[in-house]
């Protein structure tokens, strides 16, 4: 499962360490490179150039990027009043985000960071 996980991405590897290679790891070599040869096969059967995909970000993500705008902003004495009111705009806008998502947990944290940098 590990291997087949690596092959998806485009610069995916897999080291396997040990002394001796089981029954098992030859195994799963043998697969992935009969697996392997039957992809690239259809590949240029089809005119098909293998590339990495790319997807929408994350909700998740977005959350995490605005909790650490206050993680940066925290850290430092005197925050401008301008963005002082950008930043806990944004935080909001991310608490609502994560409840709609029913990410309670990370609500809570960013209604927590907005408090801090409101009394700041």
């Amino acid at each position: 499962q590990t291997m087949g996980r690596a092959a998806r991405n485009i610069n995916g590897r897999v080291l396997m360490f040990a002394e001796k290679i089981t029954d098992s790891m030859q195994k799963a070599i043998e697969t992935t490179m009969r697996r392997r040869a039957i992809q690239e096969a259809f590949n240029q059967e089809h005119g098909i150039t293998p590339h990495s995909t790319t997807r929408k970000m994350d909700e998740n993500l977005k959350l995490e990027e605005q909790a650490e705008l206050y993680n940066v902003y925290s850290k430092t004495d005197k925050i401008p009043p301008s963005q002082k009111k950008k930043i806990i705009a944004e935080l909001t806008k991310a608490m609502m985000e994560a409840a709609k998502i029913l990410e309670f947990e990370k609500a809570a944290k960013l209604r927590d960071q907005i408090e801090k940098l409101k009394k700041a």
